[in-house]
């Protein structure tokens, strides 16, 4: 009988997956991915949809086409509850399905604020609601638009840098960052100054140290009394994990994400892998971010059919001197990497390159 193997979710390591299996197809196996969407963002290149660099379809990932090619089946469906117990899923269409191995790559969201009926709160996780926010305001060109960009990460920076960029013609477009830290805390203090001289060309306002008590419809209550306004407030605020953890039947770390050992498999279930934001490897304190998502998806693919032939499986090695690209809103970028920072329209050019090249690993032309 053949083995079945359930991917859950599109993430970046997934999509690594798919392309391996494309390479050589194997009717040894029973495959399938489920996902809520047929094609999945590209989170490298999102700063740049939003300013206006880059068409969305230039950031999408085809997860049906790629799955055709690798004879995987797709589920477009949620999957709403995983049991490590009983080796079963259940997808947002009410049916449940029998795995063998299972992997988990769904990615997380941003931590979530109180919020009182009426304000308009979006996440930068998952994007197509900003996406969708973005558009609306727009189409409202003659009023006045003051959105509020919560968090202090490299996120919180592109999101609201882009937005400045994108709306840098308006006089009545403002963006501003609210940090309940120093901006780009845990960077390098000259990160942080390019950060803030960026933000400072654009016409981006920083509130640090400024952690938010509650989001209202037309203002954001800080801790420390003050009230600022707000229309739009995205919420950039750290990780968070997506909802099916909550309920899942897994080894979970304090965080809530998947524990997992240094071959990716969940610590008490070992039919069970898990990569990217979802995952936190035992002894390791990696940060929330595509780049090891990226990192662990030839890993994840190798261990996957290793498992699948019960042959023997690898471990991750973290690389802890991890290039950071981290966009400026206009065609410049912060390069960071051992303490050491760069910046400049050079740096956009050279990630802009690294982006395209990955994507083209996934084209289907």
């Amino acid at each position: 009988m053949k083995k079945a193997v359930i991917l859950v979710g599109g993430g970046h390591a997934h999509v690594e997956v798919l392309r391996q299996l494309s390479l050589k197809p194997s009717n040894d196996f029973d495959i399938a991915l489920f996902d809520p969407s047929p094609s999945v963002w590209y989170s490298g290149m999102l700063p740049g949809v939003i300013a206006g660099h880059y068409e969305p379809s230039e950031a999408k990932i085809n997860l049906w086409a790629l799955c055709q090619r690798a004879r995987v089946r797709f589920f477009e469906t949620p999957i709403l509850t995983v049991n490590g117990d009983n080796h079963r899923i259940e997808s947002g269409l009410g049916e449940r399905h029998r795995f063998d191995l299972l992997s988990l790559d769904i990615g997380s969201v941003a931590r979530p604020l109180p919020a009182s009926p009426g304000a308009y709160v979006v996440s930068v996780k998952p994007i197509d609601a900003l996406l969708t926010a973005i558009t609306e305001f727009e189409s409202v060109r003659s009023s006045a638009l003051m959105v509020r960009v919560v968090g202090g990460g490299a996120a919180a920076v592109e999101v609201a840098l882009a937005l400045a960029w994108r709306w840098r013609e308006s006089t009545r477009r403002r963006v501003s960052i609210v940090a309940a830290t120093t901006l780009l805390d845990g960077f390098p203090p000259r990160v942080r100054r390019l950060a803030l001289q960026a933000c400072k060309r654009l016409g981006v306002s920083v509130l640090e140290k400024s952690p938010v008590r509650q989001i209202d419809p037309t203002r954001l209550r800080l801790e420390n009394g003050n009230l600022v306004e707000t229309q739009l407030t995205v919420l950039a605020t750290g990780y968070a994990p997506a909802s099916l953890l909550d309920k899942a039947v897994l080894s979970k770390s304090d965080n809530g994400s998947v524990a997992v050992d240094a071959q990716l498999r969940c610590l008490r279930y070992p039919t069970i892998f898990a990569a990217g934001d979802c995952a936190d490897v035992a002894g390791l304190k990696l940060p929330k971010s595509g780049v090891y998502a990226v990192r662990q998806g030839p890993l994840l693919a190798a261990n996957l059919l290793a498992a699948i032939h019960d042959q023997p499986l690898q471990n991750y090695q973290h690389n802890p001197h991890a290039l950071n690209l981290i966009s400026l809103g206009e065609q410049r970028a912060i390069a960071v990497r051992n303490g050491l920072s760069v910046a400049g329209g050079m740096v956009w050019r050279w990630k802009d390159s690294i982006d395209r090249k990955w994507m083209h690993k996934y084209a289907l032309d």
